[in-house]
């Protein structure tokens, strides 16, 4: 079996083994609403997660997602307590605040030749501060102001049950995976990360291919914002803090590896199901919130050592079978 393909496996097998200590230890778990809220929860988190799926496999990383998301967000708010703009404008706008955010990340990154970590470490600082710099203020102060257009809240909606946003996780994540695997950007992408030399060796234009994964994400954190703020309703200076971990990690739970090459949107699905499962799962045993965080880390951190671990053992194998085949292929030139 493909080393991919038993990857999947275990992330599947893995999720439905929490399902089921969780369905086993609280009566409400496999509710219909819970499960639909599960989805609800984890299509944000896994839109954009998307996106950084395509960077991670670059062996790039992007800190500062959760900082689009709110800089994003604090500014459709500006235009519809300012300007009461149509939601349709609102949507586009944010898109393009979203994409503009990663082609300034792409051009840190590429251009300037600054690394991954502290160039998006650096603008998620720089996003965060423009959140509050254009918050709304009234008398000098802060203030959370409702979100009441229609066509904005309605973003956070459902058809017959099933979340807007949960329907548009589930298109995009075909749509990635189709690019991964079926288009030839999917390849450059796969061989950037792979070995980076190798690919402008082969004539790929490495540096446009890395700006091009940080431009989807943007476009998915804009994307990704529109739904935030049609399911909140309101806009606060904190949205999104923290959010950039939580998609971190559920792409490495999916599959995806740090060092680039591997992983694929399929892992990255279900990971980001997986961190909502956590969370969710966890809520309902009513535990203090410090242990819900540590509950949370310590699986978190056990899925990464075992990812970590299984890869350096099926490394280990393929090297072992390339050596088995280059000494065979000696052997019988001896013969």
């Amino acid at each position: 079996m493909r080393q991919e393909n038993m990857r999947r496996i275990i992330s599947v097998a893995s999720l439905f083994l929490m399902m089921m200590v969780f369905g086993l230890t609280s009566s409400s778990f496999f509710s219909m609403n819970n499960m639909m809220s599960i989805l609800r929860e984890c299509s944000i988190n896994g839109i954009i997660a998307i996106g950084v799926a395509f960077v991670i496999i670059t062996a790039g990383i992007d800190l500062s997602t959760g900082a689009i998301v709110g800089f994003t967000s604090m500014m459709c708010a500006n235009l519809l307590y300012y300007y009461q703009l149509p939601a349709t404008l609102i949507f586009v706008i944010a898109i393009a605040i979203g994409t503009f955010c990663g082609v300034l990340n792409g051009y840190v990154v590429t251009r300037l030749r600054v690394p991954a970590f502290i160039a998006t470490l650096s603008t998620q600082y720089l996003f965060r501060s423009l959140v509050f710099a254009f918050a709304i203020r009234e008398g000098g102060v802060i203030t959370n102001k409702k979100i009441t257009d229609p066509g904005v809240l309605i973003m956070g909606g459902s058809i017959d049950g099933i979340y807007l946003v949960t329907i548009a996780f589930v298109v995009l994540a075909i749509v990635g995976q189709i690019i991964l695997k079926k288009t030839k950007l999917g390849t450059y992408i796969y061989a950037t990360g792979s070995n980076q030399k190798s690919a402008e060796l082969s004539g790929i234009n490495a540096g446009k291919v890395k700006w091009i994964v940080f431009i989807i994400t943007g476009f998915l954190c804009g994307i990704a914002a529109i739904f935030e703020i049609g399911r909140i309703g309101s806009v606060t200076t904190d949205l999104g803090t923290g959010l950039e971990f939580e998609v971190i990690a559920a792409v490495v739970i999916g599959g995806c590896a740090f060092s680039g090459g591997r992983g694929d949107i399929f892992g990255t699905f279900i990971g980001a199901i997986f961190m909502a499962v956590l969370q969710n799962g966890i809520l309902k045993y009513n535990l203090p919130t410090a242990a819900q965080l540590v509950i949370k880390g310590i699986v978190i951190v056990v899925m990464i050592i075992f990812d970590s671990v299984y890869n350096n053992i099926m490394q280990k194998r393929i090297l072992q079978k390339a050596r088995e085949l280059d000494e065979a292929a000696q052997a019988e030139e001896v013969a």
